[in-house]
């Protein structure tokens, strides 16, 4: 069983060395380390060349965000020939025994699941409650998660996400325009409704406290914005759900409006938002096409 550990960085030096040293550290060692360099000019590249040289490392040249890095991290795992891909950002932290439990369910749980992922915590054993997951409301998959001793989710955050790549062979990539936010949801819930997921306590991967989205978003608000009007158009939900999410999005924007310190941005990023959340669509590219945008000499500094 190949598993590779895919990392996206951008301009976080300090984290990327806690977790490139907690995965290169892990009880069950990992085939392949991938770091997707995100432009950073941090000196993020030239650490990893220096201190790292049996790291993976792509560099896009740009900031593509988290949804355009967890792209190409997928894109360049499957065409590693791994089974699996251990998902996460430069700011996690796994614990040591972090992936040995996580793929211990993986290979005992028949058919293999679409994804597992990992507790996310702030520091070992304190849950973090700013990265939960999407708990099923489906009973047989909870009846069938509580014998295998964990809880079935429908959708996680790229914190500590073991995603099955024979699923993910068959559906389009993470949406890079997504570029920051909810492109985590609405990937693994895709995965979800594929095939078995579920959360494995005994894996725990540590992770800053976010903030949290009642505070000024300021200009991001455009993303948190569009991004949820694109996932709740993408995922297929019923009708009366999808407007009770829609009126959600709303009362959001409104809350946002009374936290910005800004009105003029806030104004801009809520119009550009729902335009394009409702007027426009993400691109799907499925595995291939994006290795396809690159020169033979690009894709052989990545093996590919």
């Amino acid at each position: 069983m190949s598993v590779a550990a895919v990392v996206v960085s951008y301009n976080r030096l300090d984290y990327l060395k806690k977790c490139l040293a907690a995965l290169e550290q892990q009880t069950m060692p990992l085939e392949e380390i991938i770091v997707i360099e995100n432009g950073s000019t941090d000196g993020s590249a030239q650490y990893i060349r220096d201190s790292h040289p049996g790291v993976t490392m792509f560099e896009t040249g740009a900031n593509l965000g988290g949804a355009g890095g967890f792209a190409w991290g997928v894109e360049i795992a499957l065409a590693h020939g791994h089974d699996a891909a251990w998902l996460m950002d430069d700011d996690a932290e796994p614990e040591l025994d972090a992936l040995e439990p996580l793929m211990a369910k993986f290979e005992a749980i028949t058919p293999r699941p679409a994804f597992l992922a990992s507790l996310v915590t702030a520091g070992r054993g304190a849950f973090n409650p700013r990265n939960p997951p999407v708990v099923s409301r489906d009973a047989h998959k909870q009846v069938r998660a509580s014998e295998l001793g964990g809880i079935a989710i429908d959708a996680a955050t790229f914190v500590g996400v073991l995603i099955n790549l024979q699923v993910a062979a068959t559906t389009h990539l993470p949406f890079k325009d997504f570029f920051i936010w909810i492109d985590d949801s609405e990937y693994t819930h895709r995965l979800s409704k594929m095939g078995f997921a579920m959360t494995v306590k005994e894996s725990q991967v540590n992770h800053p406290v976010a903030k949290g989205i009642g505070e000024d978003m300021g200009s991001r608000l455009f993303f948190h914005v569009r991004n949820s009007l694109w996932y709740i158009r993408e995922r297929g939900f019923p009708l009366g759900t999808n407007v009770f999410d829609v009126l959600l999005v709303i009362q959001h924007s409104l809350q946002q409006g009374i936290a910005a310190r800004s009105k003029k941005d806030w104004l801009v990023a809520v119009a550009r938002g729902y335009a394009q959340g409702f007027f426009t669509k993400p691109t799907r590219q499925m595995p291939g096409e994006l290795l396809a945008t690159l020169s033979p000499d690009a894709r052989k500094l990545i093996n590919c």
